[in-house]
């Protein structure tokens, strides 16, 4: 049975232990849902707006994140993510930020669905900077101090370098794109996840020239019959009003859906 704190019409569903850290409602309707227990540490999240929800799936990890959820809007973040010291993930203007597994995200990144404000093109009489979601799929590596914008999209696979700004661009998987503004780098590659090179001693040094052929195998995506588009998701998630309804439609379509390729893009 699930943990419930009822804050008027808002709702934090699960163990959140809170170190150094709060979560602040300031609109109505709000649900903050954790599956299993979560450390939130050194860190604040505001929920400013409505119908708003944060999900937030199975992670070991303490998480050090500041989040503000505007109105309407979902901050999604899947299992096994690793934060390295705190960033920021504002999902505003009724937009979304998803993230799939096994995200390696180094420090002060930001991650922002929407500019402070409006900006309008003088002849055409028109805005030009709408808001739009950001969407990352399984096992991507964000370098530090990057600068995420509305409409990036990363596959599966995907990295960016340190101090990489990126708006309305796609990553295909298995692509590193770096710099300001970002672009492609390399193609077909891959990263070590669970272990780092700082205190390698010679011998893993000389190891680590050449990949396992096992590695390559479970990080490398592709596209199969169980690969979905994370663009169609948004989309569903921004039609539904109610936090609950999200919350199934996230179980349903994210969280069942284990396989590997599931968020791969071409």
């Amino acid at each position: 049975m699930k943990q419930v704190v009822k804050e008027g019409t808002n709702q934090i569903i699960g163990n959140v232990i809170l170190k150094n850290a709060e979560i602040i409602f300031k609109g109505t309707d709000n649900v903050f849902y954790c599956k299993n227990k979560l450390i939130l540490e050194n860190c604040k999240v505001r929920f400013t707006g409505n119908h708003s929800l944060i999900y937030i799936d199975e992670n070991d990890y303490p998480m050090s994140l500041n989040m503000r959820v505007g109105n309407d809007s979902v901050i999604y973040i899947g299992k096994d993510c690793y934060v390295n010291r705190t960033s920021h993930l504002y999902a505003t203007e009724r937009k979304n930020i998803i993230i799939g597994n096994q995200l390696l995200l180094s420090f002060e990144t930001y991650f922002r669905t929407a500019d402070p404000h409006i900006i309008y093109d003088c002849n055409l009489s028109k805005r030009v900077n709408e808001s739009k979601s950001i969407l990352i799929g399984d096992r991507v590596w964000i370098g530090q101090q990057s600068l995420l914008l509305k409409g990036t999209v990363i596959g599966s696979g995907g990295i960016l370098g340190g101090h990489t700004v990126i708006a309305n661009k796609r990553v295909p998987s298995n692509t590193l794109f770096a710099g300001n503004p970002a672009c492609k780098v390399k193609e077909h590659v891959f990263f070590g996840y669970h272990y780092s090179t700082h205190d390698f001693t010679e011998e893993q040094e000389q190891q680590s020239l050449l990949y396992q052929e096992e590695d390559k195998k479970q990080f490398v995506y592709e596209k199969d019959k169980y690969t979905c588009s994370l663009e169609q998701i948004d989309q569903h998630l921004q039609h539904l009003s109610c936090v609950q309804d999200k919350i199934n439609y996230i179980e349903e379509n994210i969280v069942k859906n284990k396989h590997k390729n599931r968020f791969y893009l071409s």
